[in-house]
């Protein structure tokens, strides 16, 4: 094997591996825009009939909606749980990371078994707590459910922001008179903005593509877009196309926030301090 060929070798590979998947989301993409018969994933012609949900409404079973109100719906919902992951978080992150108190460790151990357990799991018993509380069948009641999955892994991603921060930052903080809260409000958060995004974006995203807590804890009149896209998987005839132009606005907002996910973790400031 010649040297060039021992190079090009991993990409070839690379390129052998991925070639399925290009495949799949060209074909994707081909459906979408595609109008009249498909042979293969070729259309006959490319045109926007397939995004006529756009200024149609939606018939799904015997009842009608619009998109503007399922993607309104969804944005309400991913939008709540963002934003509760992302107060939570970031106060229990503070918490552990510049305050000793009995069973710290412990506590933070148990964040990372209850990220392990399967949400599917607490179905039942988060049914029952949202009845009780007068929030099953409410979105933001499905919302602060949701939420709760990723608190226990946000609250060590806030963790990690805090620890960064040197114990210098905090003692001066307070040397001049601020509180603990207003140590975390005035001085901290400014520090972590773009960690703070981050967690927010990243407890959007989850809520974003779940379809499980919305399609059992919310009634069927209560259309996300994670559910709207099922029940018309679920006619007896089934346009493809139609279906595939509407996964695409629903892929459009988590991929937008994915690149701002990265922009925003690559931002978050690592500081040079030494903790205590």
């Amino acid at each position: 094997m010649t040297k060039k060929t021992g190079a090009a070798f991993p990409y070839v590979l690379l390129v052998l591996v991925a070639a399925p998947f290009i495949t799949m989301y060209v074909g994707f993409f081909l459906r979408a825009f595609g109008e009249g018969p498909q042979l293969g994933i070729f259309p006959e012609r490319f045109g926007l009939s397939n995004f006529s949900f756009l200024w149609e409404p939606i018939t799904w079973g015997l009842a009608e909606t619009t998109i503007w109100v399922a993607l309104a719906n969804t944005i309400l919902f991913a939008s709540v749980s963002g934003a509760v992951v992302t107060v939570v978080c970031m106060l229990a992150g503070y918490a552990v990371s510049r305050i000793e108190f009995k069973g710290k460790n412990t506590f933070l151990v148990l964040q990372l078994f209850l990220h392990a357990v399967p949400g599917q799991i607490l179905l039942i018993a988060i049914f029952f707590l949202l009845y009780y509380l007068h929030l099953l069948h409410k979105i933001p009641g499905i919302a602060l459910a949701r939420a709760s999955l990723e608190i226990p892994l946000g609250v060590w991603m806030t963790k990690g922001f805090f620890d960064a921060i040197p114990w210098d930052v905090e003692r001066a903080a307070m040397i001049d008179g601020c509180t603990r809260l207003q140590v975390w409000y005035k001085i901290f958060l400014p520090l972590v903005k773009p960690g703070v995004a981050a967690v927010f974006i990243w407890g959007f995203l989850f809520a974003w593509h779940d379809f499980i807590y919305v399609y059992t804890l919310l009634p069927g009149t209560a259309k996300l877009m994670s559910t709207l896209i099922q029940s018309l998987l679920a006619t007896e005839v089934i346009d493809y196309g139609y279906l595939a132009a509407m996964s695409l606005l629903y892929m459009l907002p988590p991929l937008t926030l994915f690149v701002l996910l990265q922009r925003a973790l690559l931002k978050v400031p690592i500081f040079g301090g030494k903790g205590i």
